[in-house]
């Protein structure tokens, strides 16, 4: 026979347990619920790394890993699967065709697109790091209704190599720069590397300037371009720029026979200022001037060498039927220089300019193409 008052005890008694149970599985639920609409950290997901070299190191993210861990984030908070948005990102054509034919699917993929629009991660500093430097990963949204958790992680830079360091003054020993030329008509020529790749800044502006002397600086420093090279090749020169001393230019007057070319020019202007029976001339000497080019190439070969030009200003005064004209103009010749420091007299050519009334206008002319003053 069956107890009715001792089964009415038993089901009582787990009716209170089958409750409780209830109770608890709904309160999980209700916090799996609540924990899956909260934005989600991605920093799990991120892997920083290191490059280069101390002082110069470059940091990096996995930034296709994470990106494509924010769209999962993203797609599955606007209803789509898991699979699908493993679909979308890999731009499957079925799930793309689906998309495109279903407009609840579509405006789940365009609110999509708009949230992933909202959100932005970024790797502060990256670049010209050292072992030490502090690095932040950070992640935001502008939306505050983001699935992506707005958060900063610091990362501490370390495992660069070191560069090995030359001064410039050691570089110099191996690339030394050409000096040529002679007191106060010097120039240089930089060094440079394999494929032309310039060593120094501004290296034409400074291969320009024709009229150096001792005692002269030149600002040289390391180019950037020369540096990155050296960079990839784990080595760099500190400091990378020096004034450089002009020193050990002869002085002109070395070159021996310098005074028998000069002395060409008297001749070379009286015979264009021959005076006839209507026009007298009186030829004035008034100074010297003297242009010098390390390397000119001749007209008739390609070998390029010294050149020398050495011109003579004339004050011209000219008469005709009572009336003087005075008017000025310079003559003279150019010519190679050998390796003996002496002019090639056999190879001169004879120069001159055009007629000035304005002596000082055909001077300025003459400084303007190099031209200095010279003292016989």
């Amino acid at each position: 026979m069956v107890d009715v008052d001792k089964l009415k005890e038993t089901v009582k008694s787990n009716g209170k347990t089958l409750i409780g149970g209830l109770a608890i599985i709904a309160l999980i639920g209700i916090g799996y619920t609540y924990y899956q609409g909260q934005p989600k950290s991605i920093l799990n997901k991120v892997k920083i790394t290191f490059s280069g070299y101390d002082g110069f190191g470059n940091a990096h993210y996995n930034d296709r890993e994470v990106g494509n861990e924010i769209s999962k984030i993203v797609y599955k908070k606007m209803g789509f699967s898991k699979k699908q948005a493993q679909d979308i990102l890999d731009n499957d054509p079925i799930i793309m065709t689906d998309i495109r034919l279903d407009p609840k699917l579509q405006g789940k993929f365009d609110k999509a697109s708009a949230m992933l629009g909202t959100i932005r991660v970024e790797l502060g500093r990256s670049e010209n790091l050292s072992n030490g430097d502090k690095v932040i990963f950070s992640v935001q949204s502008s939306s505050s209704k983001s699935p992506i958790k707005t958060q900063k992680k610091t990362y501490t830079v370390k495992g660069l190599s070191k560069l090995k360091s030359t001064s410039i003054d050691e570089f110099l020993k191996e690339h030394p720069v050409v000096l040529k030329g002679y007191n106060h008509y010097g120039s240089v020529t930089l060094p440079k590397g394999k494929h032309d790749l310039d060593f120094f800044d501004n290296r034409y502006q400074i291969e320009e300037q024709k009229n150096l002397a001792n005692g002269d600086e030149l600002s040289l420093t390391i180019s950037e371009d020369y540096l990155h090279q050296l960079l990839n090749e784990g080595k760099t020169i500190k400091p990378k720029s020096k004034k450089w001393k002009v020193t050990g230019l002869k002085e002109i007057t070395e070159i021996s026979n310098l005074n028998d070319l000069l002395a060409k020019n008297d001749d070379l202007a009286k015979s264009k200022y021959a005076n006839t029976s209507y026009t007298t001339y009186q030829i004035e000497k008034q100074s010297h001037y003297m242009k010098y080019s390390p390397e000119t190439q001749g007209y008739w070969n390609s070998e390029e060498k010294p050149e020398v030009r050495l011109v003579t200003v004339y004050k011209i005064t000219e008469t005709y039927n009572d009336k003087s004209r005075v008017y000025y103009n310079y003559y003279g010749y150019y010519a190679n220089v050998g390796n003996n420091d002496q002019v090639e007299l056999e190879s001169s050519e004879s120069t001159s300019g055009y007629t000035d009334e304005d002596l000082e206008n055909l001077i300025s002319d003459l400084k303007a193409s190099g031209f200095k003053e010279y003292d016989a």
